[in-house]
């Protein structure tokens, strides 16, 4: 298949360029503004994608709170250019896939999310424009996948695993979260079937933030600390904006065949040991 990956200089869009083409797939993978439709619908006529994947979204750095004082430019790329990416994927024939994210909701751990539930988190302004982007694609025979909290196998400043371990102060809820290298193959099994509507698309079970500090510091480094505190804590002292904490039901990726395995403590260990070893000297 020929596949165009928007974003694919990005943390996540990178790594699925690689894995596309250690597949056997042609990836096209030149940079494209996504606020110029025009362009977008260009370059796709020219390529002849058969799948569009767009990982492209603002660099909300070093937290989504950047999103509070950079409205104009959340909606221009976050909604609009998303929007303009799967409009041109269809224009073109391709098949269309928006990545998503499951922060629209909050809820304890015995209420997963299902993909027919509606949002019920807007605490910030990232997850009321991911809300806003997804209800204008609902209408579209696109393709949602909504991750949450990606983390990956090798070092990235946007991994999550190394964002909590530069947090001094953190909370520990469960949560659950996206493996991208369990990702990549499931998206490209999906650019096979060709589902549309929305999916999440996160591992099994879930998983709390001091599991992975503590595998953090069992096997990357044994000396790092930080300070529990609760989420009340936190909405009051160090964020500028709420967080959303919630578990995504999985029951309709596992009706669709596809696999992404529980990050249980062995698995993270393992997985800890390839960051490690990724970590720029």
């Amino acid at each position: 298949m020929k596949f165009y990956i928007l974003g694919a200089s990005g943390f996540m869009g990178s790594q699925c360029v690689t894995y596309l083409q250690s597949k056997g797939h042609e990836v096209f993978s030149n940079r494209i503004d996504i606020t110029d439709l025009p362009t977008l619908t260009k370059v796709f006529t020219e390529k002849k994608p058969d799948v569009v994947i767009n990982f492209a979204g603002v660099r909300a750095y070093p937290t989504i709170d950047w999103c509070e004082d950079n409205k104009e430019e959340t909606v221009k790329v976050n909604v609009a250019g998303a929007i303009n990416a799967m409009v041109a994927a269809l224009d073109v024939g391709a098949y269309p896939i928006q990545i998503c994210s499951g922060c629209i909701y909050s809820g304890e751990l015995e209420t997963p999310f299902s993909e027919d539930d509606a949002p019920n988190f807007y605490g910030s302004f990232y997850s009321r424009m991911r809300v806003v982007m997804q209800d204008a694609l609902k209408e579209l025979p696109v393709l949602q996948v909504r991750i949450r909290m990606p983390v990956s196998m090798y070092y990235s400043p946007r991994n999550f695993i190394t964002k909590i371990a530069s947090y001094k102060r953190v909370i520990s809820v469960p949560n659950s979260v996206t493996l991208i290298e369990d990702m990549f193959p499931a998206l490209e099994k999906l650019s096979e079937m060709q589902p549309t509507g929305i999916l999440n698309l996160t591992n099994d079970g879930y998983i709390e933030h001091k599991t992975i500090l503590e595998a953090y510091r069992k096997i990357v480094d044994t000396t790092h600390t930080y300070e529990p505190i609760d989420v009340q804590e936190l909405m009051t002292n160090v964020v500028k904006a709420g967080r959303s904490n919630c578990i995504l039901s999985n029951e309709k990726r596992i009706s669709l065949g596809i696999s992404m395995p529980e990050l249980n403590s062995k698995r993270l260990e393992e997985i800890m040991k390839v960051y490690k070893d990724s970590i720029p000297k």
